[in-house]
């Protein structure tokens, strides 16, 4: 008797093409090894609409978790032109969903998943996913809240944050997808041919320019604070148009408390110190509402903070370094942040600043800096940084 499996290959390989999503895809290709081999050579960009097709269902949070899947994908796409640069800029402005939407339906970026890349999130959500989250909720969320005498010396850094943790979690992994690779001018500039990233010569090393990493804080980190100042702009589209304005959350306020708070540095300075001595006590560095005082730098602090952006912006896989005990972290990863250590010490001095803000003046590395990033979107929080602009959405 004739079976499915019978028929020629050049049918069954069209198959994907009629499955209505990724668990039905999976099924299939696990009930014999016709359909598993076959099935292995499916386009990843058709495997990639099956899991959108399973969303958010199988892909939670939506939709954050699909965005970080292909987030690599995005960032050398991007990278690739200045065109597609722009194009990227514009889909930021739709905000999460927006940018969901441009992976999903854009037909030059060819978003795709294979399907080791699922299986590697599938083991990652409770390897690394899961327990950063579970950090995260312990600095910021309702575990946090939880603490005996929260408000009188239960916790060092008490304050009133409204976050989800999983959903900072993924906004804080998918900076350093789209963003992490923009370190390696700073951290290589000979590779370049030339001393520094902003010598206007061109580089062999790509990377993201502040205001395409603002765009991404501003949109797709929404903030219902986040708006117009003077040298800085908010344009009324995405999660900021008139309509949306009242549904706002208070996602960069919550991000640049976890990226500031000392329970998140401690934790990077572990992780800093299993590939070797801290470049300076993790706690000599200045906290966010602390004035500099002249002649109060330690040396050594601009070096802890460029190791600890480099790290927490490479994405999920640097996440290990900070779920995983040492012993389980993979053995390439710790190669690559001894690297990353080495070439920060080679250092002479820290990548230059742009300034933000014509009253503000804040100063922001050109290199990802994350905790800053953030902080010059939400810098409305406190007086100081000029009225809003006339056309203030």
């Amino acid at each position: 008797m004739s079976s499915l499996t019978h028929l020629p290959t050049d049918i069954l390989s069209l198959l994907p093409l009629y499955i209505n999503n990724i668990e039905t895809f999976i099924n299939a290709a696990s009930t014999c090894r016709r359909l598993r081999s076959v099935f292995s050579n499916t386009l990843p960009q058709t495997i990639f609409q099956l899991a959108v097709a399973s969303a958010p269902t199988f892909f939670s949070p939506h939709p954050h978790f699909l965005v970080m899947a292909v987030a690599p994908q995005i960032r050398d796409w991007a990278l690739g032109s200045e065109e597609n640069s722009r194009r990227l800029r514009v889909a930021f402005q739709g905000g999460i969903e927006g940018l969901y939407d441009f992976c999903v339906s854009d037909n030059s970026l060819k978003a795709g998943l294979t399907l080791d890349r699922i299986r590697m999130l599938y083991e990652a959500r409770f390897t690394i996913l899961n327990p950063l989250t579970d950090k995260i909720d312990k600095m910021a969320g309702n575990q946090w809240y939880e603490t005996k005498n929260f408000w009188d010396g239960g916790v060092s850094e008490p304050a009133t944050i409204d976050m989800e943790a999983h959903r900072a979690a993924m906004q804080i992994i998918i900076y350093g997808e789209l963003f992490g690779s923009s370190m390696r001018p700073f951290l290589e500039p000979r590779a370049s041919g030339q001393e520094r990233p902003d010598s206007g010569s061109d580089s062999p090393l790509p990377y993201f320019d502040l205001e395409t990493r603002l765009d991404y804080i501003k949109y797709c980190v929404p903030e219902w604070v986040c708006r117009n100042y003077p040298g800085f702009q908010i344009l009324p589209v995405g999660p900021y148009a008139p309509e949306n304005r009242e549904d706002l959350r208070a996602d960069q306020y919550a991000l640049r408390h976890i990226l500031t708070c000392r329970r998140w540095r401690r934790m990077w300075a572990d992780a800093m110190a299993m590939v070797g001595p801290l470049f300076a006590a993790w706690d000599a560095e200045r906290g966010p509402f602390e004035t500099a005082q002249a002649g109060d730098e330690v040396e050594g602090v601009w070096r802890l903070k460029l190791f600890r952006d480099a790290l927490q912006t490479m994405g999920l896989e640097g996440m290990q370094l900070v779920t995983l005990p040492q012993e389980k972290v993979a053995p390439e990863l710790l190669e690559k942040a001894r690297r990353i250590r080495e070439q920060i010490a080679a250092l002479e001095a820290p990548p230059p600043v742009y300034i933000v803000g014509d009253h503000l003046r804040a100063r922001v590395s050109q290199a990802p800096d994350p905790a800053q990033d953030v902080f010059v979107c939400m810098a409305p929080y406190w007086s100081g940084v000029g009225g809003h602009s006339s056309d203030d959405s």
